[in-house]
């Protein structure tokens, strides 16, 4: 797993960085669900990144349609964060099937400057195609698990339908899609999402789509979500001392921590310049890390500190450390 046209153009200077707008931001403002079956609810999230040097501040979005209901990650952006307009299309509310819908939703940028964005959603409901599920959510997979899952889709105004090919947007995802029955007009499948083992931890979002012998559903999207969790994570991920002087020790804190006891077996990467401090007797779900650095030589250092622990799923972690070394 077209363009809207705006109402305002303009040129915004924020401090020495020169803008053209809010509508500069955005990856992409418009989503084309394709078909989808009635009585689903579609969701996109369409994100933008700051990218200039003032807080951007949001009102709430309007919509061109009340079968859509907008939603912001936050109305407050600071500079360099990332936020999202989210859009649920609620196919329910759609009164006729078979027919393109499109709905636009205004995003109202209210400072530095005002400006307003629209953004926006189509698809197409069918009355004779049914998912069950509707969206191929894992859930919450532990790293280095994998996981299946699975939907029936059925289509039930084609005798002959198939689907001819099943294809992931998503880099860990693979797809089958099976026939599993076929009686007078009814089809169905079954659809089949693989995770992989290698799958990174976080939050991720693909789609599958299928595409099909009939041109009325010639392409199918299939919206899949999984939350992949370390077996064993580090708080914070990266330690960064910053500016240190030389001679000087400072200390920060790292918890390890999992949903099971483990134990810390050994520490690999310290050196003259950087001590790791752990309990490594007792197993338990979480445990507290202490890096020093005590910088010996000007300029800087990169470590990367090795935590080997008895947990199967995760036998280690790193956790890389940086320092800037200053004089006296």
């Amino acid at each position: 797993m077209t363009r809207f046209v705006m109402g305002l153009v303009g040129v915004l200077a924020f401090n020495t960085l020169t803008w053209a707008g809010p509508n500069d931001l955005f990856t992409e403002k418009d989503k084309d669900f394709g078909v989808s079956p009635k009585g689903t609810v579609l969701v996109h999230y369409f994100r933008f990144t700051n990218t200039t040097k003032e807080t951007i501040t949001l009102g709430q979005p309007r919509v061109s349609c009340g079968c859509v209901t907008p939603a912001l990650t936050t109305n407050r952006v600071a500079p360099g964060e990332t936020a999202a307009v989210i859009a649920y299309m609620d196919t329910k509310r759609i009164p006729n099937a078979g027919i393109t819908k499109t709905v636009l939703v205004y995003v109202p940028f209210t400072s530095p400057t005002f400006e307003e964005v629209a953004l926006k959603v189509t698809t197409v409901t069918r009355d004779d195609l049914m998912m069950s599920p509707d969206t191929l959510a894992f859930g919450t997979v532990t790293k280095g698990k994998g996981a299946k899952i699975s939907t029936k889709v059925t289509f039930t105004s084609d005798a002959n339908w198939t689907v001819n090919k099943a294809t992931s947007t998503g880099g860990f995802v693979s797809v089958e899609a099976k026939l599993n029955s076929r009686s007078g007009s009814i089809v169905t499948y079954d659809v089949t999402a693989t995770l992989d083992k290698e799958c990174p931890a976080g939050n991720w979002t693909s789609d599958i789509y299928l595409e099909t012998s009939n041109t009325a559903v010639a392409k199918l999207r299939i919206p899949v979500t999984v939350a992949v969790s370390a077996a064993v994570a580090a708080s914070p991920e990266i330690v960064a001392f910053g500016s240190v002087k030389m001679g000087s020790a400072s200390e920060q804190k790292v918890t390890i921590q999992s949903a099971t006891p483990f134990k810390i077996l050994e520490v690999k990467g310290a050196d003259e310049q950087l001590s790791v401090k752990v309990e490594k007797d007792s197993a338990k779900p979480v445990h507290t890390v202490v890096i020093a650095a005590n910088p010996a030589a000007a300029g800087g250092f990169t470590r990367s500190v090795e935590i080997v622990t008895d947990n199967k799923d995760q036998p280690s972690i790193i956790v890389p450390v940086t320092a800037k070394v200053v004089s006296k």
